[in-house]
């Protein structure tokens, strides 16, 4: 970010803030901190106004949609919070609903490396448990 100043505007400033021009070149001179990468270095992708955590999630989320357009899923919804036992959350990144109204199926894109996750592995296992559905990892 950088602020443009007339002579007269910058020197009010100096003024205003009891500045002389060396302190103020170290304020206006800071560097923003560059982005952190992704853990699994995926990229964030936007698809008409929708925001994706991964290229492959899009990827995913065209595909269903291309299946309730051909009228096999009456609905696919997105980050879908299933509560688990000890206040814990497990987000499904879509759940399809079949044209009868029931859950068709909980997708979850993942990675090579996400599907060997010791958490990821735990909650698919209780969501197997409990609600008795199982993850497809697509």
């Amino acid at each position: 970010m950088s602020l443009r100043f007339t002579e007269e505007e910058y020197q009010d400033f100096l003024r205003r803030n009891n500045l002389r021009h060396n302190e103020a070149m170290a304020i206006t001179h800071t560097e923003e901190k560059p982005k952190r990468k992704s853990k699994y270095g995926n990229q964030r992708v936007e698809i008409g106004g929708m925001k994706f955590d991964s290229k492959h999630e899009a990827t995913v989320y065209t595909e269903l949609m291309r299946r309730q357009l051909a009228r096999e899923l009456k609905c696919v919804l997105r980050q879908v919070p299933f509560d688990l036992p000890g206040g814990i959350k497990y987000i499904a990144d879509f759940v399809t609903i079949a044209p009868d109204m029931r859950i068709e199926g909980i997708y979850d894109a993942k990675s090579e490396a996400t599907r060997k996750n010791r958490v990821y592995i735990n909650k698919k296992k209780q969501i197997k448990a409990i609600y008795g559905i199982e993850i497809r990892e697509v």
